[in-house]
């Protein structure tokens, strides 16, 4: 035999250099090393696990727990390969619940770094500390320590320290904890009964911290929304949706799931978080089904979070599949995952029926062309370039200590405690909020009707009164319907009513079908509100029109038959529900939201529900658009309303005291601030909204109710 053939014979590895080979399987990167202590802490039936970090993991890896810990003896033999508390026999694994089951986790870590165990069970007198090199206890044996309380710290040191070429192909410290911080969320979210502590050493604080609770259970969930809130923010945690599969007694699962509905839109990636009974798994056939029914239902370049807890008959589920028990196989894999899919898609219909929309900033951008702005901004330039010299007597007054009208007229019961804030034009940070359908997407419509509507309202603009709201300084209310306000040193009564009548117009125009939902605390019966409406005068109903339960009854069927629509572009919700003697009834559920901090005043309800059914154009589109959004205008719009006539002694009443105190700051804070930002004011109604009472430059008496006006 040459020499040659004798080198090719085949004969066994050297047992260190197996184990290390096993390691590096199993122990690729610090997140792991992490994973299956952290396993290992759960199967010891922790509540609480603090882990510490230092250098992504490749420094040190430093994990503790309140478990059962481990008893003395077993020390001896726990970082050998092959030891387990989990399994005796191959027919185990049919029914195997724990995390590790093959012994191969502290011995596969012990092989690559230096590896420190310090634990103490409930019965031992002190606490134990051993040290393992290449699966071995080292020299120094076991040793005792103290210990305060029951459990297991492990330390991880020097991680890949006998293997530079797996270190150099590591990426930093900070790629390194991102992952490590990854798989530490995913364990926190399932088993949110338990509290985990994720520190970086020398940081001052924690970087991932959740609360815990007694006992994982359904009354527990909010606890798993609020970590979930906790990790990826408090606008994920009010989108989700709960999934639930009931048992099924032929294949053998369950399932509990929650996912973020199609309003949720911040997400350029997938978030799946799946266990399969209790272990943090990969399932590409799920998640590749889930990726394609969500893309019917979200925006493109958008993607869902999905937590879900998978259930399976332990004997249908093979888990030895792969060496870091990452992925798993089961059977009925595709009948299943029809079931969870069809689950899925059912909650995604119902949560695009109701619609709770995001913040989003709404300036004056949103209702000019490009066109016009380039033309504002040139008018800008050349108004600068001509400015006057401007004389001290011709000066706005912007002190911070200025007094507002509020605070003279006590006997209006407006309360001079109000926070005066100084009314300059709105920086970019204080423009008006509207609730619209995500922070990133809102509806677009192409109607030839709706851009007339639109064209209509931008040529109809008054640009002098424009130029009046844009730098006006609010002084206070006269009454609900008209306010004071200064421009530059003119004195002047805006109309307040005519003002956001036409804002909300402009609203439902320019912010068509993206509204949010004033939903009303209990629905309202439509007949019954279409009865209160015939009985207003203000109707002008007469017997020739024909008996008012027949006519109420008639405006309720007929909304009913608009809900589609009306729900979809204007969100106004109307349902219907069979009472108990099976006659249909009909009601109103939600009004919309057209901009945040302000609520229609619900006395004119009736008027605008059969005003709705008998005063829109429903058969011609342009009309339609147009007809809603004026009678949407003119319900939403600041009024006098009757029964302010019969309210007496208002110093009297602290409760009336204080709505008229929140209405002023309403009117200053939200009216005119739409106003501002939003409004494009119409010129036909110039004459009727501004009246200029005086011109302060001029003025000479030196009373001091106007004192505060000038400089």
């Amino acid at each position: 035999m040459s020499l040659e053939n004798a080198s090719k014979r085949i004969k066994p590895l050297d047992p260190q250099l197996v184990n290390r080979i096993a390691a590096g399987e199993i122990i690729q990167r610090p997140f792991n090393a992490l994973k299956e202590l952290i396993e290992n802490c759960l199967d010891a039936g922790s509540t609480s696990i603090n882990i510490q970090i230092k250098e992504g993991g490749l420094k040190l890896i430093q994990i503790s727990d309140n478990g059962c810990g481990i008893n003395k003896e077993d020390l001896k033999i726990v970082c050998e390969r092959f030891t387990t508390s989990k399994l005796k026999e191959f027919e185990d694994l049919k029914s195997i619940n724990t995390f590790g089951f093959r012994g191969e986790a502290l011995a596969s870590i012990s092989h690559v770094s230096r590896l420190t165990i310090i634990t103490k069970t409930q019965d031992s007198p002190c606490a134990f500390k051993a040290m393992y090199s290449d699966g071995k206890l080292a020299k120094d044996g076991i040793k005792p320590c103290a210990a305060a309380s029951r459990g297991t710290q492990i330390i991880v040191e020097d991680l890949f320290y006998n293997s530079s070429i797996r270190r150099n192909a590591l990426k930093g410290g900070s790629d390194e904890f991102a992952k490590i911080y990854e798989v530490v969320s995913r364990y926190a979210i399932h088993n949110y009964h338990v509290g985990f502590y994720l520190k970086r050493i020398g940081e001052s604080s924690m970087d991932l911290k959740t609360p815990g609770c007694s006992i994982r259970s359904v009354e527990n969930e909010n606890y798993l929304q609020d970590v979930i809130g906790i990790l990826y923010g408090a606008d994920m945690k009010k989108e989700l949706e709960r999934i639930s599969v009931e048992y099924d007694d032929r294949l053998k699962f369950e399932m509990l799931a929650y996912m973020t509905n199609s309003r949720y839109t911040q997400l350029k990636q997938l978030t799946f978080v799946l266990f399969i009974n209790e272990r943090l798994v990969d399932c590409q056939p799920i998640k590749k089904s889930l990726q394609n029914l969500f893309q019917m239902y979200l925006p493109k370049s958008t993607n869902p979070f999905i937590y879900m807890n998978l259930k399976i008959d332990p004997k249908n589920l093979d888990v030895n599949i792969h060496p870091t028990k990452h992925e798993v196989r089961f059977l009925y894999q595709d009948e299943i995952i029809s079931r969870i899919e069809k689950s899925f898609e059912e909650k995604l219909l119902d949560s695009s029926t109701s619609r709770s929309y995001y913040v989003k900033n709404l300036t004056l951008d949103t209702f000019i062309g490009e066109s016009q702005k380039s033309q504002k901004k040139s008018d800008s330039q050349d108004s600068e370039g001509a400015k006057a010299p401007i004389y001290p007597y011709q000066l706005t007054r912007v002190d911070s200590k200025e007094r507002k009208l509020d605070s003279f007229l006590h006997q209006t019961s407006l309360n001079d405690s109000i926070k005066v804030i100084n009314r300059t034009k709105a920086s970019s940070q204080d423009k008006c909020k509207s609730m619209l359908r995500g922070q990133d997407f809102e509806r677009s419509f192409n109607f030839k009707s709706l851009n007339e509507l639109r064209e209509n309202v931008e040529k109809n603009s008054s640009k002098n009164l424009k130029q009046v709201m844009g730098d006006l300084n609010f002084v206070g209310c006269i009454e609900r319907e008209l306010a004071l306000i200064q421009y530059q040193t003119g004195l002047y009564i805006l109309n307040t009513r005519l003002l956001s009548e036409e804002l909300f117009y402009q609203i439902c125009l320019f912010n068509f079908g993206n509204f949010g939902y004033f939903n009303l605390s209990e629905p309202l019966d439509l007949f019954d509100l279409a009865i209160m409406a015939l009985n207003d005068p203000r109707t002008e109903w007469t017997e020739e029109d024909g008996p008012k339960e027949k006519l109420a009854k008639r405006c309720a069927k007929f909304l009913y038959s608009k809900s589609a629509l009306l729900d979809d572009y204007f969100s106004i919700k109307v349902t219907k529900r069979v009472d108990s003697e099976g006659e249909n009834k009909y009601y109103l559920e939600a009004l919309p939201m057209l901009i945040e901090d302000y609520e229609p005043d619900l006395v004119d309800l009736p008027l605008f529900v059969i005003r709705l059914a008998t005063e829109v154009e429903w058969p011609n589109e342009k009309e339609c658009f147009d007809s809603i959004s004026k009678e949407i205008g003119y319900f939403y719009a600041i009024k006098n309303l009757k029964y302010e006539q019969d309210t007496h002694n208002f110093e009297e009443n602290s409760s009336q005291n204080n709505d008229k105190m929140n209405e002023s700051w309403m009117i200053e804070h939200v009216l005119y601030k739409a106003f501002v930002n939003m409004l494009l004011p119409s010129e036909e109604n110039e004459q009727q909204t501004i009246f200029k009472l005086v011109d302060l430059s001029k003025l000479c008496v030196s009373c001091s109710y106007f004192k505060f006006f000038i400089a």
